[in-house]
């Protein structure tokens, strides 16, 4: 059937049909024309014969001459198309006939296609008439003469002609004309037909030959030949697709040796997502399973972050834009992070509005590591820095205040006016001392271990309150055995940046913190009823402090997200959950 809608067909079909419609129309050109033509020529002879008969019937009827006439007649019947000729005299009694059955006999009982109307018309105008009856095919001419012998009535030559015959000799002469012009035709279509075959078709699909086999691993057919327009066509599509193919092989050389991941997932689901080997080497998963489960790679990636990821595809699917996430997964028996760079590859989406995106996945667990060992090793200077903050400065101060003590009260018992000056720069003394504390506190606050974490916690809200004015409150379960000191260390400083941003920058005039166990989870909550905070998805942020904050976080393995409190004084709630169950 697809024969039928090929390009040779249609415009040999349309040749076709166009020729026949061509002879047709000459058909009914030439069969008017002869009819026509052979009309005009036997209304001519018969008009001519009409009148010559008619003055030899007066004539001979005249002189009695009855065998002229008959001779007359005769020569006139030798027309074959005449049917049937008569001579009647005065009273309507055939004379001369071609036909001798007809002598004698009245002109009303003969087999002529005559009225009376007509005959009587003819014989009161005196003129010959042609009457034609194209329903009989026949032509009658009608001549009146004057018949001497009977009292001067009128006479008639009577002629009736047979049309039939010259109309199927016209159609005849069409029929054949026509068979010819059709075998003409055919003989062109045929010839046209072979011509398209060769001209075109077989060099079309020669051509389509050479798109279907442009790939990367295909051998592209050279071009055809003709010097036409479809051998320009064939040859820009082989310089396309040997353009194609180097590019596709830079691009695989790029692809096949690169580390990180590349990979590239049409919009289709029945489409196979392509993946570059770095993702064998990487995950110790072969990119087979991806074109059985699409969804094979996220088995791999940790419960916590798999919404991240699925959130960041949504992303990419729905909208041109680029996207980036870190994310934990289990490679080879140990967890490792994956930095994530997505973008949309179309700006154009499929029936069902989804974009085709592509990536990159690099590992980044020893970025990680480093900023673990920054984090601790900051942790451990600032807590010498407290210690000898604790041990050094304060020890000075209090020294410093004790004799300045010692000194304002001699002088007031000395009555010296100076006495008043020495107590206030002990008292001054005192407080630098007691805030060299808190600072002291404030790093080194878990010095010992994770038992001293509400303790710690407990400080926290006591400098925020007196920092602040602001009113503060904790809930912290015992975490002692479950957690190490870094880490511990590393919950008080998210806690305590949580905390102090929201009474610093939040203006917020309550903080509530609660650290508690929730199954197999560490969760920590500090929330606010200051201004509201939430950061954008996939952004480290500008400060500093949310740099730290997600450092911190990513050193726990924790995930930290921000979300407005749904009450009516507005405010923030940060969770940030770490897992314990792979302890």
């Amino acid at each position: 059937m697809k024969r039928f809608f090929t390009l040779q067909f249609r415009v040999s079909a349309i040749v076709m049909v166009f020729g026949l419609l061509m002879i047709i129309l000459n058909i009914s050109r030439q069969y008017h024309h002869d009819v026509n033509k052979r009309f005009q020529e036997m209304r001519l002879q018969a008009y001519e014969e009409g009148t010559r008969l008619s003055s030899f019937a007066q004539h001979f009827l005249r002189r009695h001459l009855s065998q002229s006439a008959d001779l007359a007649i005769s020569y006139a019947s030798v027309n074959p198309d005449l049917r049937l000729g008569v001579i009647s005299d005065g009273n309507d009694i055939i004379c001369n006939a071609t036909r001798k059955q007809w002598r004698g006999v009245s002109i009303w009982d003969c087999p002529l296609s005559i009225s009376l109307n007509l005959v009587r018309k003819a014989q009161e105008s005196s003129e010959g008439m042609l009457n034609e009856d194209l329903a009989k095919g026949r032509l009658t001419a009608i001549f009146p003469f004057i018949d001497v012998s009977a009292a001067s009535r009128k006479g008639l030559v009577v002629l009736e002609y047979d049309l039939n015959w010259f109309i199927a000799a016209a159609v005849s002469h069409a029929l054949y004309e026509s068979m010819a012009q059709a075998c003409v035709l055919f003989g062109s279509c045929l010839l046209l037909w072979t011509l398209l075959q060769l001209l075109i078709t077989e060099r079309v699909v020669a051509i389509v030959e050479q798109v279907r086999r442009i790939g990367p691993h295909e051998v592209v057919p050279e071009s055809i030949g003709g010097g036409d327009e479809l051998e320009t066509i064939s040859k820009s599509i082989a310089d396309a697709a040997h353009r194609l193919q180097e590019s596709e092989w830079r691009f695989s050389q790029i692809a096949s040796n690169m580390r990180d991941i590349f990979w590239v997932a049409p919009p289709d689901p029945k489409e196979h997502i392509y993946v570059n080997k770095a993702y064998e080497d990487m995950f110790g998963r072969p990119a087979e399973a991806l074109t059985v489960r699409r969804w094979d790679w996220l088995r791999t990636v940790l419960r916590q972050d798999r919404e991240a990821a699925l959130k960041m595809l949504r992303a990419l699917r729905s909208a041109p834009v680029e996207e980036e996430i870190e994310i934990r997964v289990h490679i080879k028996g140990r967890i490792e992070w994956l930095r994530c760079r997505g973008f949309s590859t179309e700006r154009t989406p499929n029936e069902a509005g989804m974009l085709q995106v592509a990536g990159m996945a690099s590992i980044i667990t020893a970025e990680k590591e480093m900023e673990k060992m920054q984090i601790e090793a900051a942790e451990n200077e600032r807590r010498r820095i407290g210690q000898d903050l604790h041990d050094d400065v304060c020890q000075r101060l209090a020294a410093a205040q004790l004799k300045s003590g010692v000194l304002g009260g001699s002088l007031k018992r000395d009555g010296h006016p100076q006495s008043v000056l020495a107590m206030d720069v002990a008292r001054e003394l005192a407080e630098a001392s007691d805030l060299a504390r808190s600072f002291a506190r404030g790093l080194a606050p878990v010095a010992v271990g994770p038992q001293e974490l509400p303790d710690a916690l407990d400080d926290l809200c006591k400098f925020l309150e007196r920092a602040f004015s602001i009113s503060c409150r904790v809930a912290c379960e015992d975490f002692s055995g479950v957690l190490k000191t870094e880490e511990a260390a590393m919950i008080f400083r998210i806690t305590q940046e949580l905390a102090t941003n929201a009474a610093k920058h939040g203006r917020a005039t309550w903080i509530a913190i609660s650290l508690i166990r929730d199954r197999n989870l560490l969760r920590l909550e500090v929330a606010n009823d200051g201004v509201s905070f939430q950061p954008s998805p996939g952004t480290k942020g500008k400060g500093m402090g949310l740099f730290m904050l997600r450092q911190r976080a990513d050193a726990l393995g924790a995930v930290l997200s921000f979300q407005p409190r749904d009450v009516a004084g507005g405010g923030t709630l940060a969770v940030c959950e770490m897992p314990l169950a792979c302890r």
